[in-house]
Order: structure tokens, then sequence, then C-alpha cells
């Protein structure tokens, strides 16, 4: 069932949608009350997106078929999104430093951790780190042009594949990550079934995705939705997509990721459907859109969210001209790490066992 009246708060005067045909079943929690948010992209064109009312989620419908995405993904992704086709200087340096902070907050997770598979691994820095960290490690990457980078560039194994290919391996890995790639996929909980299975005994699976209500308040208005962002989470919905799916998020890290749309998980027991669903956190996420679709960030925090990007991307380039080379740079990242006194230890921290709450 299709709730309108919100949608005449969000929706573009000059919008149109048809609200007359079968809404999709949410595809975390397969309830079929649903309201509509918008019905275009940030870009302007035509695309509808939907907000469960049993648990919160936030996604596109109708979905694209399996064959759009796979040719949207291995072409015409990265120019749409990043504007190029091949990831600039600036680029890179940006990702080795978030790849940093990573190692230097969670380092203690991948500790002993020998075997690692990065699932839509991009441009490859999480990767770099993790080889020069002495890990073995293993890529796919659906875009054509960035898998070849990774290779040619930064010399990593990084296969021109998709999740679904992995099903053709019996290969199993230590620690998975899948960061910025689950709102990409066209079934969360699937997918998360997938990766979950491609674990070893004990391996861990990392999982980073946006967080929907952070950008109804930091983006500007009618700048939240895209196509290749099928899935918009909340922090909830991640969890209840992954215990769906059969994961768990370890104890240890539970507490300070529980306000974050990511977390390490293992597998564990599948949740139904209905522990899935909560209304609260559907009311909650319908506020930060309320608010977005009333005014969205103002003038000021924006031209200081401006000024600081500008400022960054100054600092980035310097970084980027000065090493030259995509393997430069990331030995700058990777040296900086280790002269900050991060040490990996030959095996992983005890205690790092499923969250069961």
């Amino acid at each position: 069932m299709v709730k309108p009246k919100f949608a005449a708060m969000f929706l573009r005067t000059d919008s149109e949608v048809d609200l007359s045909r079968q809404i999709s079943p949410c595809p975390v929690c397969t309830a079929h009350e649903a309201r509509l948010v918008s019905a275009t992209d940030r870009h302007g064109k035509p695309l509808t997106t939907m907000m469960c009312d049993a648990c919160g989620h936030v996604f596109n419908d109708p979905v694209p078929s399996a064959e759009e995405l796979a040719a949207f993904y291995a072409r015409d992704y990265r120019v749409s999104y990043k504007g190029a086709a091949r990831p600039r200087g600036r680029q890179v340096a940006r990702n080795f430093g978030r790849v940093e902070q990573f190692w230097a907050d969670w380092g203690h997770v991948l500790r002993g951790r020998r075997r690692i598979l990065d699932i839509g691994a991009g441009s490859g820095e999480f990767l770099f780190f993790a080889q020069a960290l002495g890990h073995e490690t293993d890529g796919v990457e659906p875009n054509e042009g960035y898998a070849a980078w990774c290779r040619d560039d930064l010399r990593l194994p990084v296969r021109t594949a998709t999740i679904e290919d992995l099903e053709k391996s019996e290969t199993t890995y230590d620690f998975i990550r899948l960061n910025h790639v689950l709102e990409h996929l066209r079934d969360p909980v699937e997918a998360l079934e997938r990766a979950a299975r491609r674990l070893a005994p004990d391996g861990v699976l990392y999982v980073e995705v946006p967080n929907v209500e952070v950008y109804a308040r930091v983006k500007t208005r009618g700048n939240m939705f895209h196509y290749g962002h099928i899935s918009n989470f909340s922090p909830w919905t991640l969890r209840a997509a992954a215990g769906r799916a059969g994961l768990a998020e370890l104890a240890d890290t539970a507490g300070a990721m529980q306000d974050r749309t990511a977390g390490f998980f293992q597998r564990a027991s599948s949740w139904s459907v209905e522990s899935a669903r909560k209304p609260e956190n559907a009311q909650r996420v319908r506020a930060a859109l309320e608010a977005h679709a009333a005014a969205g960030p103002s003038l000021l925090s924006q031209a200081a969210k401006l000024a600081r990007k500008m400022q960054g991307n100054i600092e980035l380039t310097w970084i980027a001209a000065r090493m030259g080379s995509p393997r430069m740079i990331g030995g700058y990242y990777v040296e900086r790490l280790a002269a900050g006194g991060w040490q990996p230890a030959s095996r992983h921290e005890p205690g790092l066992t499923p969250s069961r709450t």
C-alpha cells in the first residue's frame, strides 16, 4: 500500500510518478507497507524511491534488472558517479587517507586474519594496505577500468568480477570487506548471504554503507538519491539485513558502531522477517527525510563544508603531485601508519565473538 501524503511534502511540484502499479516488498523486511519519498534522482532524472513503514528502509523501486546493473557497473558507473573512468591522483590520496584511518582504528580486528577478500575493491587502496602489512589478498571489482587500474597501477590481484561470481569458487577468507557496495546490489540480504558463505570458520565480514539519516542532514535538498544507490540504509536496517542473512555483530565492536551504518559480523543464526521490522525506526527515518524536504542544511553549514573540501583538495593534490605514482602515494600512507605506532600482531585478539544481543 502506497501512502502519498508524505510524498506530496517531498516531491518536486513538476514530478510525476505512477502510484497505481504494484510496489515491490521491502528488500530488508519483506513488508508491503511503503510510502513514496522521491520521484527524481540527484540529477533531476526520474527515479522512484520508497520508504518501508515497517522497518524504515529506503529503496529504489522498481529495481533495474541484473543485466542492466551489470552493464552499468562494468562501464558507466565510475564516469557517472566520479566523472572519470580512472581515479585521479587527488582521489587516490583521499582514499588512502581513509584506509589509513580504518587500519589505525580497527586494525586489531584483522590481526592474524591471513586471507583477505575485498568485494568491490574500487581503486584498490584497502588491498594495497593489506598486502603491505603482510596479508594474502584477493579482490573483485565489476568496473572494467578500475579493476585494470588495480592490476596495472597498484599491482594487486583484482579480478573483473561481481559478488555473484564468488559462487564459482570454494575459497574462503578470514576477513571480507564490503565497503560502500551493499547499497548498489539488487538484494542486500542475498548479497550478505553470498559473502557469508565465503567466510572461513571464525572469519569476519566488514560492511559499511552510506547513512540515509546523515545524508538527509548534510545533503542539499533533492541531492540525496542515485540510480546506483538502490538501498539507503539506517543503522537499524543494515543490522536487520545482516541478521536476516545469518550474521551477528562482534560484541567487541558493536558498541562503538551502534550509531553507524557499519559493522563487523560473523556467521550466526538468521533473524525472522518479523525481527527485522521496527516501526519506531521508520518514524525516525521519516522525520529525517521530512526535515530534509522542509529545509535541508543551512547555507552557513554548506559554505563551511565547501571551505573544508577545498582545503582538503589542496592538501591531497599536493600529496599526489609530490609522491607521483599511485604506489608511491600508497607507500607514503603505509609509512605514516607505521610511524604512528601501529604494529601487526601474529594472531587476532581474544574476545572477538559475535554479539548475542
